[in-house]
């Protein structure tokens, strides 16, 4: 479990940065802010995650869907693809 919520960390971690180039910083960093139980510094580095990762990977995916829907989709595929040890949400 340790090793898959690490896999959930350097995703989202790789994520939200993604996020942070497309939406600028402040919008990023705001829009992944509002999921409970995610906690990050202010590079988009996710240092702790409380609760189910897979919800909170959800969760943030919405945030950014919300913003710019087909383009977020497309980065979340490219990560997982990337990251085959976490689960499609």
């Amino acid at each position: 479990m340790a090793d898959e919520t690490g896999n959930y960390k350097k995703m989202l971690s790789d994520l939200i940065k993604k996020q942070m180039v497309m939406l600028g910083p402040n919008i990023a960093l705001d829009k992944a802010r509002k999921v409970p139980g995610l906690r990050l510094d202010d590079s988009g580095e996710v240092l702790e995650m409380d609760g189910d990762p897979r919800m909170i990977l959800k969760g943030v995916a919405n945030e950014y869907m919300t913003l710019s829907g087909q383009i977020a989709q497309m980065t979340l595929n490219t990560l997982l693809e990337k990251y085959p040890g976490v689960q499609n949400i």
